[in-house]
């Protein structure tokens, strides 16, 4: 059992939409759940919606709300020029706490609408609320509809499946849900890691991009810039650039955002060395990674995203004693990891030499089509 607060399956369900591109969210509740998630979700494009239930409702039922709410949701899509489909309206239906738990029939508006305004009307139901154990579970829901309806393949459904549970077991047992309460650490090792990048000199870097979708727009942004540091002050040190942006994997918003991140690389004429997958395999890529590093056999590794996903203890305790670099002072393998959340900071200490964390990282990637600064990757610029 948890006790810090963790991300709501309710908030995993929409996100999960909003990759799948939905034109609108309702969620069918009272106007205030999951207010920030909604709020968050606008500013990348979704339209959110509520069914603003009360307490009336909560004894006698809203469905005649909902059905509603989906006739004007669909009329402001049409009169604002904010469908993403010629021929269709795709809109998700998100269940709460308030209407699942007085068992609230979603699914029913499926056979309730079909066509308006001279379009294919498709819903996707997701029956699920906040007191699932697992934030993943809202994600899986909405993949469980989709298959149902087709939106998805039964081949891309299983993989997703496996992908969200991999990602909830790396939480449990390497990240913010391995103990019942973690102390949020707002301080990290900002000033040691840039103390150690002035001082490399003639070594070997790798600079491992590992992060999670759309979040991949902030945690790039450091491995970038020390890119370009080490060009432009002519350090000499050998940098190896592995990023998980496989662009034909996954749903149609992770391909494209692996897309744009890929053309800054190339921008800013950086060698990518490996790719390891795509955005949303993050929890199941250390073997890929781990393998590519022991083939560098570098001196210092920045892993960007979710560090704590890559096993990299595997790497340093087979290699620490072995590493021969005359210009690494310690002669063993430095680490650092870079995140986000406050209570990521522990974890990533406890697998990692340092530990930076970038606060707020998801807020400030959503809407996004570029690298956006980090907090280290713009310390770095100056330098």
């Amino acid at each position: 059992m948890i006790l810090h607060p963790r991300p709501s399956p309710i908030a995993a369900s929409m996100y999960q939409l909003r990759d799948i591109v939905v034109d609108a969210i309702i969620l069918h509740g009272p106007s205030g759940c999951c207010f920030r998630t909604a709020r968050l979700l606008e500013t990348d494009g979704v339209s959110v919606f509520t069914t603003a239930m009360n307490d009336n409702d909560f004894i006698f039922g809203a469905l005649d709300k909902l059905n509603n709410t989906i006739n004007e949701v669909i009329d402001y899509l049409e009169n604002n020029k904010k469908t993403k489909y010629n021929e269709k309206y795709i809109i998700g239906i998100v269940g709460t706490c308030a209407s699942m738990i007085i068992g609230e029939d979603i699914f029913s508006t499926i056979d309730d609408f079909k066509e308006k305004n001279g379009k294919e009307i498709i819903l996707i139901p997701v029956d699920i609320h906040s007191g699932l154990n697992d934030n993943t579970v809202g994600a899986i829901r909405v993949m469980e509809t989709c298959k149902m309806l087709g939106i998805i393949s039964n081949e891309e459904f299983n993989r997703q499946k496996y992908l969200l549970e991999k990602a909830t077991e790396i939480e449990k047992t390497r990240g913010m849900a391995k103990e019942k309460y973690i102390k949020p650490n707002y301080d990290d090792d900002l000033d040691g890691v840039i103390k150690l990048l002035k001082n490399s000199e003639n070594l070997k870097i790798a600079c491992v991009l590992n992060a999670k979708k759309e979040t991949a727009y902030i945690f790039a942004n450091p491995l970038i810039e020390i890119n370009k540091y080490n060009i432009k002050n002519n350090k000499n040190n050998k940098i190896y650039n592995i990023v998980n942006l496989d662009n034909t994997i996954g749903l149609n918003k992770v391909k494209n955002d692996a897309t744009n991140i890929l053309k800054e690389y190339e921008l800013n004429n950086i060698n990518i060395d490996y790719i390891s997958g795509g955005l949303d395999e993050y929890a199941v890529l250390s073997d890929k990674v781990i393998n590519k590093l022991k083939e560098i056999n570098p001196d210092i590794i920045f892993v960007s995203g979710v560090p704590h996903a890559i096993f990299i203890e595997q790497l340093t305790e087979l290699n620490n004693n072995n590493n021969t670099n005359k210009n690494n002072k310690n002669n063993k393998i430095i680490t650092i990891g870079i995140s986000d959340g406050p209570r990521t900071y522990g974890p990533i200490k406890e697998l990692y030499n340092y530990g930076i964390i970038e606060l707020d990282a998801h807020s400030k990637v959503l809407g996004k089509n570029k690298v956006v600064k980090s907090r280290l990757g713009e310390i770095i610029s100056y330098l």
